[in-house]
């Protein structure tokens, strides 16, 4: 919200491609640093290291320093640039020439990593909160705001051609999107001679979303009381609980077709000094048993001594994040954030042993 504009709701906000929220959120620190100049994209506009620096020095003007504003070599200023965020965390990604060449893949993976590593927004107070709850700005479906951010990414990383959500709940009205999730899962389980790639109004939508049951029931899925009539009117609830169910089986068909007990068993077969009766044990919260299930798939990815005893949040909150870490090192495509972890999100526990499972046959 605090990147929200005057009338903006949290719902506007999100339907923003991630790389438009990146530039707000720059931006947003130049404001505050008193600085007019605008970022406008996230290649051109930083090559010359200016714009990061002062958004450095706005989220910690201890350690990130102004001084190299004076530097006339730009190599040189970025990379005492890079070492400035390298000491609030941001991991060492790019180098100097990727800055300063407007490498605009490289420029977009650094700003997400100093945005997930110190963001510098500031909580919102309890007046604030009132005001934009009566206002219908605020959506507090914590839970369901996770799980949409997270199957968003699951689809795109499907690979579906013309297929790229940026807002889950506008962008499968059409029907379209869930049908072509649903095919690429089971290929010719959608008879598109009768779907509408390209509807043009509410009542063809209608039609596309009323095949979304019939195919989901080919499939195996049990979705009752939902109708085509809940993807084209937005309704959350619904629209996640039919993902869900396609994620579901998407991570059952990586582990072979075999049942949720099975993938639990090879976990503790893998982890024999620690076991767990489910995928929602709490046991998993202070992330030792999934660094130990990391550590049979290759031994030579955890370093032990940076490994916390997870005792209080803090603790568990690192070896959570440093979980999230090894699995995307390993090569494992998982989508959860490190509170799934602490709270034991069910959904994204099963998708993250799933792939561990994939990762070590």
């Amino acid at each position: 919200m605090r990147l929200a504009e005057e009338g903006e709701t949290l719902q506007d906000l999100m339907k923003l491609p991630p790389e438009a929220i990146l530039i707000r959120w720059l931006n947003f620190h130049l404001k505050k640093a008193g600085i007019e100049k605008k970022v406008n994209n996230l290649g051109s506009d930083l090559k010359d290291s200016v714009a990061l620096i002062q958004v450095l020095n706005s989220l910690d003007k201890e350690k990130c320093s102004l001084a190299a504003l004076s530097e006339d070599d730009t190599v040189k200023r970025a990379d005492t640039m890079i070492k400035n965020a390298e000491s609030i965390g941001v991991p060492a990604l790019v180098r100097a020439s990727d800055i300063c060449s407007g490498n605009s893949k490289l420029l977009t993976i650094f700003v997400a990593e100093l945005f997930n590593t110190k963001h510098g927004l500031e909580e919102l107070n309890e007046e604030e909160k009132e005001a934009y709850e009566k206002a219908g700005i605020i959506d507090d479906d914590v839970e369901g705001s996770r799980d949409e951010r997270a199957f968003r990414f699951w689809i795109n990383s499907l690979g579906i051609e013309d297929v790229y959500i940026n807002n889950l709940y506008e962008d499968v009205k059409t029907g379209v999107v869930i049908l072509k999730v649903c095919d690429k899962l089971q290929p010719g389980c959608v008879n598109w001679k009768t779907v509408d790639k390209n509807p043009n109004n509410k009542f063809k939508c209608g039609v596309n979303c009323g095949q979304i049951t019939e195919v989901c029931k080919k499939l195996g899925l049990k979705i009752p009381g939902i109708g085509g009539s809940d993807f084209v009117e937005g309704n959350k609830k619904n629209i996640l609980a039919v993902v869900w169910q396609l994620v579901r089986l998407n991570y059952l068909k990586i582990i072979g077709n075999q049942s949720e007990d099975d993938l639990v068993k090879w976990a503790n077969s893998q982890v024999p000094d620690m076991k767990i009766k489910n995928l929602k044990d709490h046991a998993l919260s202070d992330g030792h048993y999934l660094l130990k299930l990391c550590s049979s798939v290759e031994p030579r990815a955890i370093d032990w001594d940076i490994v916390m005893k997870g005792e209080t949040d803090e603790e568990k909150a690192n070896n959570a994040k440093y979980v999230i870490s090894i699995v995307r090192k390993l090569g494992g495509v998982i989508f959860c954030v490190w509170e799934d972890i602490l709270k034991v999100n069910y959904k994204m526990m099963l998708v993250l042993v799933s792939s561990l499972f994939e990762i070590d046959q």
